[in-house]
């Protein structure tokens, strides 16, 4: 699969580990891939790491890194109706 390092992708929050810092999100845009990102690839006007919960949606750029597997930078997180501010 080749990766449009220009493109936003969305999809959903499929796994967390608030201890280490990171988690996955899957999008149908890149079947069949589990995408890995860390706490600090959250834009700044996004809710705080500790905040996000499993299948909240997300926009982000992904990059193919060697022999990783592919991130997600630039990670927005859609408000949903649910959550309080």
């Amino acid at each position: 699969m080749t990766i449009d390092l220009q493109k936003r992708y969305t999809g959903k929050i499929f796994q967390l580990n608030t201890k280490g810092g990171f988690g996955f999100i899957t999008c149908h845009e890149i079947p069949f891939t589990r995408i890995y990102f860390h706490w600090s690839q959250l834009l700044q006007q996004t809710v705080n790491f500790l905040e996000l919960k499993k299948g909240d949606e997300v926009e982000f750029n992904a990059i193919e890194v060697p022999n990783k597997g592919i991130r997600a930078i630039k990670i927005d997180v859609f408000e949903s109706e649910n959550k309080v501010k």
